[in-house]
């Protein structure tokens, strides 16, 4: 398990933006021909998914890990492991062209994260490929998440603030969004393993929801 980064910092309008200008959700849109995006090899029965070189996943969890309020995917103590002692109680957020989401902070840290539920496009982490991926200076493909594929992407190598899409099904992921705290700025920190961390205890939630023996991650201290 991977060395949690305590400081995490994030401001609300910074994950509105982030989700809108398309980073949280990824919704797809059409290709400039106006045809849709062609089907990868993987895709199954015809259905289109995945394309755009995401890859398929293999064994998806079930839509209802996702049908309850999205401030209940991390427990209260695994939100003041990653925030410290203060931290908010989730805010819930929604973004209508994306799905559930849900904030936690930190006023004294001036800290928080985010996490999306990208359900309404239809497009998993599809979407990322054909929309996000031509637009970030930094896409990276990680080996997994709690054992599922995702990435990671940023504006920079050195910026604050990164985003990770975990793709628990063909058609819908989880999107974390976290920006380190400006004590970590200068530090080499990279934001993205930051986001990789929470993604991976707030997937592991959901697999032991759907009664997966990976249990519940617990971050070291």
């Amino acid at each position: 398990m991977k060395r949690v980064v305590t400081a995490l910092s994030v401001g609300l309008a910074v994950l509105v933006v982030a989700g809108c200008s398309g980073d949280l959700g990824g919704t797809a849109e059409p290709s400039p021909s106006g045809a849709a995006e062609p089907a990868s090899a993987g895709s199954p029965h015809g259905s289109g998914l995945p394309h755009s070189g995401a890859p398929v996943v293999v064994d998806p969890l079930p839509e209802s890990v996702l049908a309850d309020h999205p401030c209940e995917v991390l427990t209260p103590e695994q939100v003041r492991t990653v925030l410290g002692a203060g931290a908010s109680e989730g805010r819930r957020r929604d973004l209508e062209a994306v799905g559930p989401g849900c904030d936690w902070g930190n006023k004294e840290r001036f800290s928080g994260f985010s996490v999306g539920f990208s359900v309404v496009s239809r497009q998993g982490l599809s979407a990322q490929y054909a929309n996000t991926k031509p637009q970030k200076a930094v896409f990276r493909e990680l080996d997994s998440v709690a054992g599922f594929p995702a990435v990671a992407f940023k504006d920079s190598e050195d910026e604050i603030v990164c985003t990770v899409a975990v793709g628990i099904a063909n058609e819908y992921s989880v999107v974390t969004v976290v920006t380190l705290g400006f004590e970590r700025e200068s530090d080499g920190t990279d934001s993205c393993v930051a986001a990789e961390t929470v993604s991976e205890i707030v997937v592991n939630n959901l697999k032991a929801k759907a009664g997966d023996d990976g249990g519940v991650v617990r971050l070291e201290r």
